[in-house]
């Protein structure tokens, strides 16, 4: 364990060769899978044992108070060994049932810390309180690691939610932070028999992706399918990742998650838009797990792709934020985004279930719209400062 340890601080997961670890470790590389089957488990374990080193109760402070200062800790850690975030989200993919109960035992523990940390808040129930926060520390996590925003954005938005937990508004701030342009080649840039011939790749490669794992996509196939020489299909995306990134991109663009919700009362849109994409994450699984797995692909058109994405999701999310007076629009769609990955991704690969995803957006959006009728009273104002929360120095301007 101590050697898989050392070979993780000096490098990344997908770099690290078995042998490696073995020899580091004086043992033969036969003896190390008597113990560890596989390097997803050896490293299944070693990402439990940092998250329980790094991730244990605070003492000291109580209740909201504590909550907060072990999801800031849980971002510093991550700001100091990202390795470790980017080895959680290598391991997602693992189908591997020992490796899959080791994650859900991380997830398990942190969420009962938090359970416990939150046993007081009456705006949601303890236990949904305690998953938003988790899926607030993933989720800005991973936008700081993989789309250019920053840990102090993390920080932030933990703020944010403790806010809403104790029944305050959400601070306001400068809209769109981190969100950054993105550049993609538009299609209608081709001739039309070219766009014709491209869609029809993405099209074979969409229902590719619907009858078989990621892992057993394999591009020539699609080729065949859509009755183009492989290299053709090259000549239109550079790669396995870039298809099924732009599989994903006219995916979302023709969900009924973009459809504007005027014809629903302000108050109804939040949780009919979860909805909305608990439904179609749930018909497409795949698509969600691939949606992942992308994250940790190192191409500019991927990336480009999926924050594309991002930012058109949160937008819709703010239209619906903004029609019923959320104070902070921005922050709570990034908050709102969040939450709903995190529900799908317990829903498809740890053990949960869709109608508990659903049942958790459900307690969030009334909260929500309880925030932000609250704020429309001016109940805000009257509360400011119940919390008695405050942010650390580093996040005070």
């Amino acid at each position: 364990m101590n050697a898989a340890f050392e070979c993780l601080v000096a490098s990344e997961f997908d770099q690290i060769r078995i042998d490696e670890v073995a020899a580091a470790a004086g043992v033969a590389k036969a003896t190390l899978y008597r113990y560890f089957p596989s390097k997803e488990f050896l490293y299944s374990i070693v990402l439990r044992e940092w998250v329980d080193q790094h991730h244990l109760r605070p003492t000291g402070v109580e209740g909201l108070e504590r909550a907060r200062t072990r999801a800031h800790a849980m971002i510093a850690a991550f700001e100091d060994d990202p390795q470790f975030f980017r080895l959680s989200v290598a391991l997602f993919s693992s189908a591997d049932p020992a490796v899959k109960a080791e994650l859900s035992g991380v997830g398990a523990r942190t969420h009962q810390y938090f359970r416990d940390d939150l046993a007081d808040v009456t705006a949601v129930s303890p236990n949904d309180a305690s998953i938003i926060i988790q899926a607030i520390v993933h989720s800005s996590v991973m936008s700081a690691l993989y789309h250019g925003s920053s840990f102090l954005e993390a920080g932030r938005l933990v703020e944010q939610v403790m806010r809403l937990f104790a029944g305050d508004d959400v601070v306001a701030s400068q809209p769109g932070v981190a969100d950054g342009v993105v550049e993609i080649p538009t299609v209608a840039a081709l001739p039309p028999f070219k766009q014709r011939r491209r869609q029809r790749i993405v099209d074979c490669a969409g229902v590719a992706l619907r009858a078989n794992p990621y892992e057993k996509l394999h591009v020539s196939t699609v080729a065949t399918d859509a009755d183009v020489a492989l290299g053709t299909l090259y000549r239109y995306f550079s790669s396995k990742e870039v298809l099924c990134a732009s599989v994903l991109r006219e995916w979302f663009a023709a969900s009924d998650f973009v459809t504007p919700l005027e014809h629903l009362p302000p108050e109804e849109r939040i949780g009919a838009r979860l909805r909305i994409a608990f439904d179609a994450f749930e018909a497409d699984p795949e698509f969600f797990r691939v949606n992942v797995l992308l994250y940790a692909v190192d191409e500019s058109p991927v990336r480009a792709i999926l924050t594309e994405m991002l930012i058109r999701a949160r937008a819709v999310m703010v239209a619906d934020l903004v029609a019923v007076g959320m104070g902070n629009p921005f922050d709570v769609a990034k908050i709102s985004w969040s939450l709903l990955s995190a529900l799908t991704a317990g829903a498809i690969s740890y053990g949960q279930t869709f109608a508990q995803a659903r049942q958790v957006g459900e307690a969030f959006a009334a909260m929500l719209v309880a925030s932000a009728s609250g704020r429309d009273r001016g109940g805000a104002d009257r509360r400011s400062g119940s919390a008695g929360l405050r942010p650390p120095r580093s996040l005070e301007s």
